[in-house]
């Protein structure tokens, strides 16, 4: 690709996602105030950490969205020393990192903070199935050729995934496994195969919350959440008074109740729920139609660019942010059982705000090279 060639990034797509972000600021701070000066820190602290992750992801989108990522398909090499860096990382999580709420997932970082390589993981997932799709391509108009690359890749992954799962974290998981799925089907894999694995999949996920029982306890809190209400049930059902409290308009940004140690979590996994209390529905709507936006912007993208690994990409990625979006928004709703998912550019932590730019980062360097909406 000639690098003179290639336009501008596409500004809508910015404007969307950093309206996003904004949006998470506001309420991280409406959400977090109070908490935070329980725990003797400034009411700004968690808001001061997001933002300074703000800056880096920023930073970081803007190097990402200069780089030609065409190059990739034909000369691996980064995604391949990126992929045992972030095994590697995995791994050490795993076996060295602080227990934090039952789950390893990061490594800390000392004043700077801390790192979370799943999060750094899901674009790579993306770029890898990608470039197996493309590279083998002749592979996938027989049977007796398309079933062995595609267990190949799967093998790729399965490392990975198995030590995400591990952490545990089963919503990254579920994400990562759906959205390189939908590469694989875009990529021209044949249509049999899904048959087929789709059934295995869902069978070996049930297998996996009916012999975990805190993952059985959430199903079954998700289910009945009244027959807990101060247990298991307590997050549910108090996200949806929030959810009802706000009504049309809302309560107004910092008049909420929920958040009030009445909510727990309200400034990370169900941030949209104080979001739907002090802004309402016409807070919330705004919100998911962002999300729908960058929808729309991606896919555009996605159509656009001639190359087809770019175009595979593209799609991951913007599936990435949205399908998340999707799955957090539908906890908060109790509308899909507790995956313990951000919502991204929204939710508090770093690491998942600096993983969705990244996402976002890449998806503008492909823009540059689709052609005008």
């Amino acid at each position: 690709m000639v690098a003179d060639v290639r336009r501008p990034v596409d500004r809508w797509l910015v404007f969307f996602a950093l309206s996003l972000v904004a949006i998470g600021m506001v309420w991280i701070y409406s959400a977090s105030a109070i908490k935070a000066s329980q725990n003797h820190a400034a009411a700004t602290a968690f808001l001061t950490r997001q933002l300074l992750g703000g800056g880096i992801g920023i930073a970081i989108m803007l190097a990402l969205s200069q780089v030609d990522l065409a190059p990739l398909q034909d000369q691996p090499r980064a995604l391949w020393v990126t992929y045992f860096v972030l095994v590697g990382l995995l791994g050490v999580v795993l076996f060295f990192g602080p227990r934090v709420n039952g789950a390893h997932r990061w490594i800390r970082l000392g004043p700077v903070g801390s790192l979370q390589p799943s999060e750094l993981f899901k674009p790579l997932s993306v770029m890898i199935a990608a470039a197996w799709m493309v590279r083998h391509k002749e592979a996938w108009t027989t049977r007796r050729d398309a079933l062995p690359k595609l267990l190949e890749l799967g093998g790729i992954l399965l490392l990975p995934l198995a030590l995400i799962l591990r952490e545990p974290d089963f919503g990254t998981t579920f994400l990562i496994v759906f959205v390189t799925l939908m590469v694989v089907f875009l990529g021209g894999a044949p249509k049999w195969i899904f048959a087929v694995a789709i059934p295995a999949l869902g069978a070996l996920g049930t297998a996996f919350v009916v012999l975990s029982p805190y993952r059985l306890a959430r199903v079954t809190s998700f289910l009945h959440p009244q027959a807990d209400p101060l247990g298991k049930g307590h997050q549910a059902l108090q996200s949806l008074v929030a959810v009802g409290n706000g009504g049309l308009l809302g309560v107004g940004l910092g008049g909420g109740k929920q958040k009030l140690f009445y909510l727990p979590e309200a400034h990370t996994d169900f941030i949209y729920a104080v979001i739907a209390e002090e802004a309402g529905l016409i807070g919330t709507v705004a919100v998911l139609a962002l999300f729908v936006a960058i929808l729309w912007r991606g896919y555009g993208i996605a159509r656009r660019v001639g190359d087809g690994y770019l175009k595979l990409c593209a799609m991951g990625f913007v599936l990435l942010i949205v399908v998340q979006a999707l799955m957090n928004m539908s906890v908060v709703l109790s509308l899909a059982p507790n995956k313990g998912i951000p919502l991204p550019f929204i939710s508090f932590g770093p690491n998942s705000l600096i993983a969705s730019l990244i996402c976002l980062g890449l998806l503008l360097s492909i823009s540059k090279d689709a052609g005008s909406a």
